[in-house]
């Protein structure tokens, strides 16, 4: 089992490579959009249906803050802050 400076080091890495995944998304976004739009006009394939999903990265935030709020309130000293 990881104690809790591993675990706050590793769920800061994992939202570290959402957002960095994310941006590589974006950049490559116009790219599928028009994928999309040539395969729809040719007729490859249906529209997709977009839904929603758990946000990860706001979710990984989260965790970290509040281990880092639950480690400062046993040891009653501030270490790190979270990563925004």
């Amino acid at each position: 089992m990881l104690d809790r400076p591993e675990t706050l080091s590793l769920l800061r890495m994992a939202h570290d490579e959402v957002l960095t995944l994310r941006r590589q998304v974006a950049d490559l976004a116009p790219k599928a959009h028009a994928y999309d739009t040539l395969a729809a006009f040719a007729r490859l394939k249906d529209e997709p249906s977009q839904g929603y999903g758990v946000d990860v990265a706001w979710r990984l935030k989260e965790v970290v803050e509040k281990l880092v709020a639950e480690r400062e309130a046993e040891r009653g000293d501030p270490q790190v802050e979270p990563t925004a």
